[in-house]
C-alpha cells in the first residue's frame, strides 16, 4: 500500500525511468502539462485543472483495479514527475 489512499504500490523501472502509481503530488505538474497547447497539440483539446485531476484519479484507479494502465512516469535519478505512459 502507498500513502495515497491505500492504492497498491506497483512499479516498473529501468536505470533511467520509473513507471509507478500516481500520487496526489503529481496532479499539479500534470495539470500544467495538460494546459500547454504545445504539449496537447495531438490531443483533442487542452484540459482544465479539474479535468486533468479527474483523469489522473481515473488512471490511479485503473492501475489499482487491473494492475496496468496509464502510469505516472518519473526520472529515476531525481524522482521528478515527467508525464505518463501506457503499459
Amino acid at each position: 500500500m502507498n500513502s495515497d489512499g491505500g492504492l497498491p504500490t506497483i512499479e516498473l523501472s529501468s536505470p533511467r525511468l520509473r513507471l509507478r502509481q500516481w500520487q496526489s503530488s503529481d496532479f499539479p505538474a500534470f495539470a500544467h502539462m495538460n494546459r500547454d497547447p504545445e504539449v496537447m497539440a495531438f490531443f483533442p483539446s487542452a484540459l482544465t485543472t479539474t479535468a486533468s485531476n479527474n483523469l489522473a484519479q481515473k488512471c490511479q484507479l485503473d492501475i489499482a483495479k487491473r494492475g496496468w494502465g496509464l502510469w505516472a512516469l518519473e526520472l529515476a535519478t531525481s524522482g521528478e514527475f515527467i508525464g505518463f505512459t501506457g503499459f
